[in-house]
């Protein structure tokens, strides 16, 4: 996420929590994307995803397969025309 990366380049020091409690209705698992010019919002399927787990005790549901090839397939049609699209990407 491009928002962490320019935020860690601006402080002297960034620290990730992955020991502390997972928020279901958070942002952990959950983000935007630009479609059409407007912020459409995207889950990443979770494993027994539980406020009472830390975060680092929460896994990508890969039963559903499927999510992936849709985000992928969402990520193409929304950025392709991104001059760092096929840089970016892999």
């Amino acid at each position: 996420y491009i928002g962490y990366l320019q935020l860690v380049n601006r402080v002297d020091t960034f620290i990730f929590l992955d020991d502390v409690h997972f928020i279901k209705k958070g942002w952990i698992h959950r983000n935007q994307i630009n479609q059409h010019g407007q912020a459409v919002l995207f889950s990443i399927p979770l494993k027994e995803a539980s406020q009472n787990r830390l975060i680092h005790e929460i896994y990508v549901d890969d039963s559903f397969p499927q999510w992936r090839e849709k985000f992928f397939k969402t990520l193409e049609q929304s950025y392709k025309k991104a001059p760092q699209y096929p840089a970016v990407l892999p």
